[in-house]
């Protein structure tokens, strides 16, 4: 079982659901609306005890569910109060979680052939998810621990369980793990940087970027057991990746770091690192051929736009200079961390 979280008419709604096997694929079904809050389903008579009310436990059985106390109380834990939540997570963290010991003692062999039926897109976000790190390296040919958790699971309970582990991510992430999500540096092979988004050419990042979410979206394999689609439309699970890359920026890298690691990592001794030095607000918009005042009146997604049409033509992969391309980089820097 799993709660799930869902938006009707701009209100948020709660649906307990349950993930089942049919004709070898999970699916889910409904068991119950909790409405705008599944803490309403819980009393608490005093201290840190508590109970499920009555019409709850109704209704899992009408709906034939076979469940525990355990599991009912890992299903509701994020609705309990904070105060009753920390007592029962002191108790459970004396043990292996459910998944642990589910698999545990299930040979290699039979975890890699479990693990196969999962998508590569679920792997590549629970990888950067766990690790955090662009190159993901290779995940496919053997089994991996910290995919477990995805196992035995609907298509809708996996997308549920991601998001929650996504709303720990710190904006300037988002976008960086959509990238590694969709392994957008798999359209830039030879680049010397291509794990460095920021490095990139962003209207080609941009380009595959929406290429992969297309595919994605075609892709019957990781909507199995979802039912019937519009392919012409964006599906709801993929919606909030298509707003989220748009309404980000990659995390700005830093050039003067990796280069000193690169001089370190090399030995060069006789030469120290100059820090950059900044640029100021009229140099900037001189680079970029606006006016200090054409500046002042732009928004920031307008010198986005400006940055993006002016790096085309600059950009080393187009044929541009590469000093002419820093330079422009970094008049953009200077002045969208100004707006």
């Amino acid at each position: 079982m799993y709660i799930r979280r869902t938006v009707r008419a701009g209100k948020c709604r709660y649906l307990l659901r349950e993930s089942y096997s049919q004709d070898g694929e999970w699916r889910h079904r409904d068991i119950l609306d909790l409405w705008e809050d599944p803490g309403s389903y819980i009393e608490y008579p005093g201290g840190n005890g508590y109970y499920f009310k009555e019409c709850l436990e109704k209704a899992l059985s009408s709906s034939g569910v076979t469940y525990s106390e355990d599991e009912l109380e890992r299903v509701f834990l994020p609705y309990l109060p904070h105060h009753v939540r920390r007592v029962i997570q002191q108790f459970q963290g004396r043990g292996p979680s459910p998944c642990a010991r589910r698999w545990r003692g299930v040979s290699d062999e039979e975890l890699l052939r479990q693990q196969g039926g999962l998508h590569t897109f679920d792997k590549r976000r629970l990888h950067y998810l766990r690790c955090g790190r662009v190159d993901i390296g290779q995940l496919e040919g053997r089994s991996w621990k910290f995919l477990n958790v995805l196992l035995g699971k609907s298509r809708d309970e996996i997308e549920q369980t991601l998001e929650n582990m996504e709303s720990v991510l710190r904006p300037q992430e988002m976008k960086t793990y959509i990238f590694t999500a969709f392994h957008l540096q798999a359209h830039f092979s030879r680049h010397l940087l291509r794990n460095e988004p920021t490095a990139l050419d962003p209207e080609r990042v941009d380009e595959a970027f929406l290429s992969e979410l297309c595919a994605l979206n075609r892709d019957a394999n990781f909507f199995r057991g979802t039912g019937q689609r519009d392919v012409d439309s964006l599906h709801p699970y993929l919606v909030k990746y298509l707003i989220h890359y748009f309404d980000h920026d990659f995390e700005r890298m830093h050039w003067d770091g990796l280069l000193r690691d690169y001089l370190r990592s090399r030995q060069f001794r006789s030469r120290s690192v100059v820090p950059p030095t900044p640029v100021s607000q009229r140099e900037a918009c001189t680079v970029l051929g606006i006016s200090e005042e054409e500046c002042r009146q732009m928004s920031r997604k307008e010198l986005v736009r400006l940055y993006r049409e002016r790096v085309k033509k600059a950009h080393p992969d187009s044929g541009g200079d590469h000093e002419a391309f820093v330079r422009l980089r970094d008049a953009y820097e200077s002045l969208l961390s100004r707006k």
